[in-house]
C-alpha cells in the first residue's frame, strides 16, 4: 500500500502542499470582522429604475475550477489562490481560517478510510503537527460518498473532508485556531453546503436529481413566464414578481411573495413590510428604529440569531435618493437554518420605514439570488403619500 501511495504524484503533491498549510496557519494574525454584508449584494446600477449598490467587495464570489470543473463559493472578504499545474486551491479569511481543497484523479480501488489513514500517517501523533484526533464519522459532501475527521495539535483544529467522484477525488480541508474552531466552523458547513462538483463527478442518480430540482445551476427568472406587479394602493411602491409565484397579504402592511407549494420556491419568500415605530420623528428615526425592533424581534423568537453582516444602504431612483442600512443575518427556527437579508428605508417623508427582507434555508439561500435580484431592481418606491 505504501508503493502505491509513493507512485501517485497527487498524494505527495497532496502532502507537500497540507505541510505548507499548517505553516502558513501558524504564522497566519486572526484578522476581526469586518462587518461586510456577506454576499447579499444586487446587481449593477441601473439609472432607470430603483437599485440597491454595494460595492464588489462586499459580494461572495463564484469560483469554476479551470480543471476539474468544480463550483465553491469564496467567503466575503476571503483571498483565493491557485498552486501547481494541477490548480491546487487555498481559500484565506480574515476571520483567520484557512480552507484548502485539493484533487486529483479518482481512486477508486482506494477506500475512503485507506485515503484517511495515509494521511494519519503522515501527520498525527507524536512528533507531527496532530496530537489527537477527536472525530471521525462517513458521511456525504455536495452528492458525493466521502469520510471526515477532525483532528488537534500545536493550538490548530482541523476538519477534513475527503470525497470520491467519478473522476475527481477531493480533499478539502479546514484550519483555525482551537478557541475560535466552533464559531468558524459555520463558514466551513456554509462551504460545503455550496460546493458543486463537476456534474461529471456525480453518480448518474445524483445527477438525475440535481437536473430535476435545478441544483446544478440554480433557478433563474422564467422568460417564458410573464412577471407579475404588485401596485396596491396605500402601500407606497410598485415591484414586479415571477409570473409563477404568488402574493398573499397577512396584514394590511405587508406583501409576502414566495413560490407555489410543491416548488423548491415555496421555502423562498420576498416579504415587504410597512412599520411607523411609535417614538420616530423623523424618517431618519423610522428606519433606525425599524431595524432595532425587527433585531429584536428575532433574536426573541428564533435560536442562534446573528448578524453577520450590516452596512449604510442608498437608494436611487429617478431624483428620489434615500438612506437607510441592511443587514444579513442567520438563525434557527423549527429545527432549521436559515439566511435573512433585509433592506430598512424610510419613507420621503413622515415616519413610516420600508422593511424589504428575502429569507431562505441557508442551504438555498445563494440558489434563488438570481430570482430576488431580479425582482429588488424592480422595487421604485413612489415618493408622496403612496
Amino acid at each position: 500500500m505504501r508503493c502505491k501511495a509513493a507512485a501517485n504524484p497527487w498524494i505527495k503533491g497532496f502532502f507537500r502542499l497540507f505541510l505548507i498549510s499548517l505553516c502558513i496557519l501558524a504564522g497566519s494574525p486572526v484578522f476581526a470582522q469586518t462587518g461586510q454584508v456577506t454576499g447579499q449584494a444586487p446587481g449593477g446600477h441601473n439609472p432607470s429604475t430603483s437599485s440597491v449598490q454595494l460595492p464588489p467587495s462586499g459580494q461572495v464570489r463564484e469560483y469554476l475550477h479551470p480543471v476539474r470543473k468544480f463550483i465553491a463559493l469564496v467567503p466575503v472578504g476571503a483571498e483565493l489562490a491557485e498552486r501547481g499545474e494541477s490548480v491546487q486551491v487555498s481559500i484565506r479569511s480574515r476571520k483567520g481560517y484557512i480552507i484548502n481543497i485539493q484533487t486529483g484523479d479518482a481512486t477508486p480501488a482506494i477506500s475512503l478510510p485507506q485515503m484517511m489513514g495515509k494521511l494519519e500517517s503522515k501527520y498525527l501523533g507524536t512528533g507531527k503537527p496532530w496530537s489527537q484526533k477527536l472525530q471521525e464519522k462517513s458521511s456525504r459532501m455536495a452528492g458525493l460518498k466521502s469520510i471526515e475527521a477532525i483532528y488537534e495539535g500545536a493550538g490548530t483544529r482541523v476538519r477534513v473532508v475527503i470525497a470520491h467522484g467519478l473522476k475527481t477525488d477531493f480533499v478539502i480541508i479546514f484550519f483555525a485556531p482551537v478557541e475560535s474552531f466552533e464559531k468558524l466552523e459555520s463558514d466551513f458547513k456554509w462551504f460545503l453546503t455550496n460546493f458543486k462538483p463537476n456534474p461529471a463527478d456525480l453518480p448518474p442518480a445524483e445527477r438525475m436529481t440535481n437536473k430535476a430540482t435545478g441544483a446544478a445551476s440554480g433557478p433563474s427568472p422564467d422568460s417564458s413566464v410573464a412577471s407579475k406587479q404588485f401596485d396596491q394602493a396605500g402601500y407606497g411602491y410598485v415591484i414586479q414578481y415571477p409570473g409563477d409565484w404568488d402574493v398573499s397579504r397577512p396584514s394590511e402592511n405587508t406583501a409576502t411573495f414566495s413560490g407555489k407549494k410543491g416548488t423548491p420556491a415555496y421555502q423562498v419568500f420576498v416579504n415587504i413590510q410597512n412599520v411607523r415605530p411609535v417614538a420616530a420623528k423623523t424618517p431618519a428615526e423610522a428606519a433606525e428604529q425599524a431595524l432595532t425592533d425587527l433585531k429584536t424581534s428575532l433574536a426573541r423568537e428564533a435560536r442562534d440569531f446573528q448578524v453577520v453582516g450590516e452596512k449604510p444602504l442608498a437608494y436611487r431612483s429617478g431624483n428620489l435618493t434615500l438612506s437607510g442600512r441592511q443587514i444579513v443575518a442567520t438563525y434557527t427556527y423549527s429545527g432549521e437554518r436559515y439566511r435573512r437579508w433585509v433592506l430598512v428605508l424610510p419613507r420621503p417623508t413622515g415616519t413610516v420605514a420600508h422593511i424589504w427582507s428575502y429569507t431562505a434555508p441557508d442551504i438555498r439561500f445563494m440558489e434563488f439570488r438570481p430570482v430576488v435580484d431580479a425582482m429588488l431592481k424592480t422595487w421604485t418606491i413612489k415618493p408622496g403619500g403612496g
